[in-house]
């Protein structure tokens, strides 16, 4: 599998997430309690501009994202193959959903990379 379509799928649950804060912050403005949320996939189906590719789970490490929401603070912790520019990228796209990085920690462990950023819902 290609790690650029690994950051695609990445980026594209990112999306996800951003709608998925919306429901949480709600919660937890009623509740005033922490939302989590844990996916990890080994089947990657990428929607693009150039049309939709599948990839099945032969991929060495299939990427795991997680998300915490607390108030207007988003904790998103992404594990998953080295790749070349991937955090530049995943910042890139989290900008355009309007979720502003206040912190960012990368940590390459051999052939695996795990991100960390804090960011703030506008």
């Amino acid at each position: 599998m290609d790690k650029a379509h690994v950051l695609r799928e990445a980026i594209n649950y990112v999306k996800q997430l951003q709608e998925r804060v919306e429901v949480l912050e709600e919660d937890i403005q009623k509740n005033n309690a922490e939302s989590a949320i844990t996916i990890t996939r080994s089947h990657l189906c990428i929607d693009d501009t150039n049309g939709d590719e599948c990839y099945g789970s032969n991929e060495a490490v299939p990427p795991e994202v997680e998300a915490r929401v607390l108030g207007k603070q988003v904790l998103i912790k992404i594990h998953c193959g080295k790749q070349k520019g991937i955090l530049l990228k995943i910042m890139s796209q989290l900008e355009h959903l309007h979720l502003y990085i206040s912190t960012s920690n990368v940590l390459p462990l051999g052939n695996t990379i795990d991100i960390t950023i804090i960011a703030q819902v506008n």
